[in-house]
Parts: structure tokens; sequence; C-alpha cells
């Protein structure tokens, strides 16, 4: 009887062990700050990461700072202090990079950058999860190459105007792995028949700066233009739309697919050729289970992680990545044009609605213009009826 108890307790004690190990694995919670919330690519990225995270029996929490470099530091430590056991981040700056790797070392804590790359201030990598930056900006180049030479450019007034994010390493390295592609292709095409355009990341912001250079260059007759993703790159295509240009007087090519369906979903002809889609949601996914790995295994974080790129363009759009990427007939996060009209509602100022009218004013750019003077509620829009 006496050995029958002690076996009965000794039971008791490995199965109260068991149970605990398995609810300390459940209690796991994994924080994910993004950078742009509201675009195709994060909200793909951030869904991808979740699901990963709740396949593996953990909590998941993501914030959108929105560019913000203060939310971005409050968030990070909001979710210390909420006892989250690893983080995912989208930085909004680099120059941030070596603050929050510097938090999170403190706060012993894995971290793990997705799609921008980041450094402790000692220069060692934060491990990384995304492209292979330079390597997948080569790639447009490439086809774009193969494009000029097929289009029969070589004797007309071309620019490349090289759309450039200049607050975001990753962002320069892709204009560079282009650059650096075409030119190798074409290697009779002028260094200073390249134009220089910053911009700020958006699409609208892309029409804008785009205008602006067509205006400075009115003798030129072809425009190629490349860009850290495919809202700089269909920016520049609707500012050439908008200044009169046919389709055949311009070529660009994207990166990240998010804006496939915008470009090739009416059929129509565009000067956005095509885009270099990368599956953000693998991307989000994969941060999560290096993360799991590294806190519940003790596996080392690999420092670099790459995805590769599949080309999209308007002749495989329809048969091969329609029912992937394209969600409804009419996404809401097609970009406006010209004549578009939206209804705009502004809850930080109680409700007060108005009209917008125009490029200038479609939505990403109100909301940048409000990010900017301290809003912190969105705008809810829509189109006018």
């Amino acid at each position: 009887m006496k050995t029958t108890t002690k076996a009965l307790a000794t039971f008791a004690v490995l199965a109260a062990g068991l149970m605990a190990g398995a609810a300390s694995a459940d209690d796991i919670k994994i924080g994910y700050i993004n950078k742009m919330g509201d675009h195709p690519w994060f909200v793909a990225e951030v869904g991808g990461a979740k699901k990963a995270a709740e396949a593996a029996g953990a909590t998941f929490v993501s914030q959108d700072v929105q560019f913000d470099a203060n939310l971005t530091i409050t968030t990070f430590d909001t979710m210390v202090g909420d006892g989250v056991k690893g983080i995912a981040i989208v930085v909004p700056d680099k120059a941030l990079g070596p603050v929050i790797a510097e938090k999170a070392k403190a706060a012993k804590i894995p971290l793990v950058a997705v799609d921008d790359d980041i450094y402790y201030q000692d220069g060692t990598q934060v491990p990384y999860v995304g492209m292979n930056a330079y390597n997948i900006g080569a790639r447009v180049g490439e086809e774009l190459a193969k494009l000029y030479k097929a289009d029969g450019w070589a004797g007309k007034e071309v620019r490349i105007a090289s759309i450039e994010d200049r607050k975001a390493d990753t962002c320069m390295q892709r204009n560079k792995g282009a650059e650096e592609a075409f030119l190798k292709a074409v290697p009779d095409f002028k260094l200073g028949n390249i134009v220089r355009v910053p911009y700020d990341n958006t699409m609208v912001n892309a029409i804008d700066v785009m205008t602006t250079t067509l205006t400075a260059n009115p003798s030129v007759t072809n425009w190629i233009f490349y860009s850290c993703n495919d809202d700089g790159v269909l920016g520049g295509a609707r500012a050439l739309e908008n200044a009169g240009y046919t389709p055949d007087q311009g070529m660009g090519i994207g990166i990240d697919g998010s804006r496939a369906c915008d470009a090739f979903g009416s059929g129509k002809p565009s000067a956005f050729r095509g885009t270099m889609w990368l599956n953000s949601a693998n991307h989000g996914a994969l941060a999560v289970k290096i993360l799991l790995a590294s806190i519940k295994d003790g596996t080392q974080l690999p420092v670099q992680s790459f995805t590769d790129p599949e080309y999209i363009t308007a002749d495989n759009f329809a048969s091969d990545y329609k029912a992937k990427l394209s969600t409804s007939p009419a996404p809401a996060s097609a970009p406006p044009t010209a004549n578009d009209a939206l209804q705009c509602t502004d809850r930080s100022q109680g409700g007060v609605s108005f009209d917008a009218t125009g490029i200038l004013l479609a939505r990403q750019g109100i909301e940048a213009l409000r990010r900017r003077a301290g809003a912190r509620e969105r705008l809810d829009c829509f189109p006018a009826r």
C-alpha cells in the first residue's frame, strides 16, 4: 500500500511538472512592431506572423507605429513591460537600430529585424529576415535592360529616374543593385542620364516628386524607373500617365508585389511593366518561428535569412498570381486618380467630415500630413458618391 501511495505521489509530481512545462510554452508572448501597418505588404506580413505564433500555441501582439520613432521606442518598452519573450521589428528609420538593439540586449530578449537590417552599436548585425536587397535590385536592373533592348530605346532621349528613400539603407541597396545591373547590361548608357529622385516611400509622394521631375526635364521622351517598392514605381507610372505620356514611353519594375493587382488588374497597358513579388507573409512567419526556436529550445538565431522573389508581369498575372494577390475586383488600397473624390471623417477632431479631391489630397497624403502634425487617430475615408 505504501509502495502504491508513493508511486502515485511520484506520478502526480511528474504530471504536475509536465503540465507546468506545457503551460510555460503556451504562455510565450511574441511582439511584432511594424512601420506602416495599413500597407498591403505589412498587412500580409503581420498576418503571417500571427498565424505562425498561434499555430505554435504562443500569444501574439503587434503594433503599427506609422514611421513614428518615438512611438517605436515607447511600443518596444511597453511590450517588454507586458512580458513579451521576443520581438520582431520593422524599424521606421535605420538610425533607431542601435537603440532598439541595445534595449533588447538589456532586456535579455531575442530580437529579429524584418525587411530592414539593423545593427548593434559595435556594428554587429541583428538577426535579419527578408530579402537580399542588393540582389533583388539587380534582378530589377537585369529585366529593365532586357526591356530597354527589346523596345529599341537606344536611339531615344531616355532618362532613368532612381526613386530613392534615402532614410532606409535596404531601399538604397535595391536601387544600387538595379543601377549597377542595368549599366552592366547596357554599358553605353551614360551615368549622367540617371536622375536621383528622393521620396518618402509612399505612392502619393512618388507621384508628386516624379511629376516635378517630368516638368524639369521636358525634352526627355522616354523614362525608366526603379525604386524601393511597388509604390515608388507605380507612382512613377501614374505621374507619366497624368503628364500625358503613353504607356510605351515608360518602363518600371517594382519590388514586393503589393501593387500588382492595381497595375495589372484592369488589363490596360501600363509603364509599370512588372514586379519582383516576395510573399511578405513568409517573412513574418519565419521571424516568429526563429524567435520561438530561440526562446523554447535555445537555438541560435541565424544572422541572415533570405527569401527569393517571383517575377510578375502583365503576361503571367491573370493565370498565376491574380487569385493569390487580388482579394476583390476593386481593392480598398487602389490608388486614386486626379479626379477621385473622397469623403473623410477625422476622429481626432470630434468626427468632423470633409471632402478631399485629387491625388495630393488622397488618404495617404492626408495621413502623412496629420502624422507630422501629431494626430493619433486615423481618418475614415471612402469614395464620395
